[in-house]
């Protein structure tokens, strides 16, 4: 077992690294036009190693920390530390002009401590991205013959804090649980600037603080072999995800000016946000001990969504499906280093949840990934992923996005001496 002095320290350094984030927080523009509807951008990263494969791993095991589906812990090995980044190029036509931005995002970080490996026994502490808001969008017109340029502008977004633990039960079923924190700001900025110098420009400034609390529950089977007979379906899994309601606190405050010298600060609303139910399943299998191939499929109730108490229109159901391999030819640490990489390759379909226009805003991926292992316990994941999103027609965007991320996995050798091992 590891003793509670590890476990400590630990989470401290676990809670310098969130203060250090969270404070680091920092206005940007520029992303998706579509990130100014609803709650912004949702995050459907569970792990770099699953970003790679176009799934979300509901059903995947293996010594990494999903940070989705609590079931999929019992297998990690030992006292893992994993922090996840990316960077996105991305190019928005609506088929006459194009827009053309590149920015990073820290996506979040889990530590996972074993406390029972032999029972699958994992407790979870995890900081993650929920929600992206981050677009800038401007037009000229004019009005009783004065020009002026209106813009729209909006950052931040949602983070997810979870704490959970993962258990093997019956001894074929891998069971998890996760409780989660929601919070963030979400800032909107309106401007309307004029030509002629003698009218007043107007500039309206909106904050939402958003807070709430909602569980998640996964459970994994992994008994095919003994049910049926069969030494090849040993390694056969099935997992099955649900996400929880939530009811999220939203507080919106307002700055107006729309002279040189007045700015009004308003408290505007407090209200709440009805957070629907998700769910998904997922089914994998190694072949040879070397090829792993996982799919699943995820659905959230998006239609019973309700802000302030009222569905916004353009707010319906959403689904993402996606299917990938990784193929790792050894995991010996005498082998070639070459024949220790992890390979990844994976695809997906989701239909975003939202509706504009009449029309569905939908995306297609395609993904791959390495895993480069540094020793036993640590690893360096990396990833590259298309989007095509949207269309360029009927009043629509279409966003074609280069996504690379990366994440470091520190395992338990880097906190612990020797002795604290289990």
């Amino acid at each position: 077992m590891i003793k509670f002095r590890n476990i400590f320290k630990i989470s401290i350094l676990f809670l310098i690294v969130l203060a250090a984030n969270t404070s680091a927080q920092i206005d940007k523009n520029g992303g998706s036009i579509y990130s100014i509807f609803g709650l912004g951008d949702l995050s459907y990263s569970s792990s770099n190693r699953t970003d790679g494969m176009g799934i979300m791993g509901i059903s995947l095991y293996g010594n990494y920390t999903n940070s989705v589906n609590p079931a999929a812990w019992t297998r990690i090995e030992n006292t893992i530390f994993t922090t996840k980044f990316n960077m996105e190029n991305i190019r928005s036509t609506d088929g006459i002009s194009t827009a053309k931005r590149t920015y990073g995002n820290f996506e979040g970080f889990d530590l996972s401590i074993p406390l029972n490996k032999g029972n699958g026994w994992i407790f979870n502490l995890g900081v993650n991205n929920y929600s992206l808001v981050n677009y800038d969008a401007k037009f000229s017109s004019s009005v009783g013959g004065e020009n002026y340029t209106q813009s729209y502008s909006g950052n931040g977004g949602l983070y997810r804090m979870s704490v959970g633990f993962s258990y093997i039960i019956f001894k074929q079923f891998s069971f998890g649980t996760q409780f989660n924190y929601t919070f963030g700001n979400i800032n909107r900025t309106l401007n309307i600037d004029f030509t002629n110098p003698l009218l007043f420009d107007t500039k309206n400034i909106s904050s939402n603080t958003i807070s709430g609390f909602y569980f998640n529950t996964g459970l994994i089977y992994h008994g095919f072999g003994k049910l049926f007979r069969k030494k090849s379906l040993e390694d056969l899994t099935l997992g099955v995800f649900v996400s929880s309601p939530g009811k999220f606190n939203s507080d919106v405050n307002g700055k107006f000016s729309r002279s040189i010298i007045a700015t009004d600060t308003l408290n505007l609303t407090e209200g709440k946000l009805d957070i629907p139910l998700a769910f998904g399943v997922g089914l994998s299998n190694t072949f040879n001990k070397t090829l792993l191939i996982a799919a699943d499929v995820y659905f959230q109730q998006w239609d019973n969504y309700k802000y302030y108490g009222t569905h916004p229109v353009e707010i319906k159901n959403s689904m993402k499906a996606g299917i990938g391999l990784e193929y790792t030819p050894s995991v010996k640490l005498e082998d070639p280093y070459i024949k220790r990489v992890s390979y990844r390759l994976g695809g997906s379909y989701t239909q975003d949840y939202l509706k504009l226009n009449g029309e569905n805003i939908n995306t297609i991926s395609v993904s791959a990934g390495l895993s480069l292992p540094i020793g036993k316990y640590n690893s360096v994941d990396l990833y590259f992923k298309y989007n095509m999103r949207g269309k360029d027609s009927g009043g629509l965007i279409k966003d074609n996005v280069f996504r690379f991320g990366g994440s470091v996995k520190i395992g338990e050798l880097w906190f612990l001496k020797p002795s604290d091992e289990f």
